[in-house]
C-alpha cells in the first residue's frame, strides 16, 4: 500500500474517490543584459579564413558568441525562456536562440530561487494534491497536514477532518525520514545528496530523480535542502530539459524528463517560485506498460492551523 493509499484509508474515502503573465524585468536588469550582448558583439572580430567560405564561418562564430551572451544575460535578469536543448541543431536553426539553456543551467537557477525562500517555523505543513492514474476515475483533491513530529497526518475533505495516526515520512536512499528534524539533518551538498539518492545499483539515477521529486513536492524541506536537491538534479546524468508546458491544472511551468529502467518520469517546475507543480510517470515495461501515474501539487506550504 502506498503512502497516499494509507492516507485515504478512512470512512468515506471510497465515496470520495468515486465522486501566465510574467512581470517585466527591472530596468537595471535589462541594462545589464544589453551590456552583455553588446560586449559579445564587440568580441566578434573577423578571424583568418581556415576553411572554405570564411564569411559564413565568421557569421556562425558571431552567432555562437551572441547566443551565449544572450542566454547568460537573460539568466542574470531572470527573464530567460527555458526550452529544450538539442546539441545537434545547427547555428541559425529557428529554435537555436530560444534553446540556449541547458537542464543544468535551469536547475542551478531554480536552486538559487529556492535558497532565497524563507524558512518555516509553522506548526504544520499543508499539501493539497490530486492524483490520477490511467484507466481510473480522477480523484478529487485532498488536503494533508503534517505535524512536525510526523506521528499523524490530518486529512481534510468535504469539510471534515480525519486524523490518520501512524508513522509517515519520506525516503532518501536508505534513510527513512520521519520528522522535520530528520530533514534538517540531511546534507545539503549536491554531491553528497546524489551519493545517498543513487544508492540503488539497478535504479541509480531514476531513484534519485523520483526521490528528489517526492521531497521537493511534498516535504517541508528547508531552503538549503531544496536548493541542494535542485543542484543535485543539475548534476544527475540523464536529466533533460523539455521546455515550457502547462500542467494538468493549467499552470505554466518548465518540464524536465528522465528516462529510467522501468518508466519515463517527468517534473514540472515553476521557475519563478521554485515550486514543484507536478510529477508524472509512464511505465515502459511489464503489464503496466503505457500507464501513467500523475500527482499534481495544487498548493504546498506552511500553516499554523488545520482547515
Amino acid at each position: 500500500m502506498t503512502q497516499r493509499q494509507e492516507l485515504l484509508d478512512f470512512p468515506g474515502a471510497e465515496a470520495l474517490q468515486a465522486a501566465g503573465r510574467v512581470e517585466p524585468p527591472a530596468p537595471q536588469a535589462v541594462a545589464q543584459a544589453l551590456a552583455a550582448v553588446q560586449a559579445a558583439a564587440h568580441q566578434d572580430s573577423p578571424q583568418p579564413p581556415v576553411v572554405a567560405s570564411p564569411g559564413r564561418r565568421r557569421l556562425a562564430h558571431g552567432r555562437r558568441i551572441l547566443a551565449t551572451a544572450v542566454a547568460a544575460a537573460a539568466i542574470a535578469a531572470g527573464v530567460v525562456a527555458y526550452n529544450a536543448t538539442e546539441a545537434d541543431q545547427p547555428v541559425g536553426h529557428p529554435k537555436h536562440q530560444a534553446q540556449a539553456v541547458s537542464a543544468a543551467t535551469f536547475l542551478d537557477h531554480t536552486a538559487d530561487v529556492a535558497y532565497a525562500r524563507p524558512a518555516s517555523s509553522a506548526r504544520y505543513w499543508k499539501v493539497r494534491s490530486k492524483a490520477s492514474h490511467t484507466g481510473a476515475k480522477p480523484s478529487p483533491a485532498i488536503d494533508c497536514y503534517y505535524a512536525r513530529s510526523m506521528d499523524a497526518v490530518y486529512i481534510v475533505t468535504g469539510g471534515r477532518t480525519h486524523k490518520k495516526p501512524g508513522t509517515f515520512g519520506w525516503r532518501l536512499g536508505p534513510k527513512e525520514l520521519h520528522s522535520w528534524n530528520d530533514l534538517d539533518r540531511l546534507p545539503t551538498d549536491p554531491a553528497q545528496l546524489l551519493t545517498v539518492m543513487n544508492s540503488s545499483k539497478e535504479y541509480a539515477g531514476q531513484s534519485a530523480f523520483l526521490q528528489a521529486g517526492a521531497l521537493l513536492g511534498e516535504s517541508p524541506a528547508g531552503p538549503k535542502l531544496r536548493a541542494g536537491l535542485y543542484r543535485a538534479l543539475a548534476r544527475l546524468h540523464g536529466v533533460k530539459l523539455v521546455g515550457t508546458v502547462k500542467d494538468s491544472a493549467g499552470r505554466t511551468g518548465t518540464e524536465l524528463v528522465f528516462s529510467g529502467v522501468v518508466s519515463t518520469d517527468r517534473m514540472v517546475i515553476d521557475p519563478k517560485t521554485s515550486a514543484l507543480l507536478e510529477t508524472s510517470s509512464v511505465s515502459t515495461k511489464g503489464s503496466d506498460r503505457g500507464k501513467t501515474t500523475r500527482v499534481t501539487y495544487l498548493s504546498v506550504g506552511p500553516t499554523d492551523k488545520i482547515g
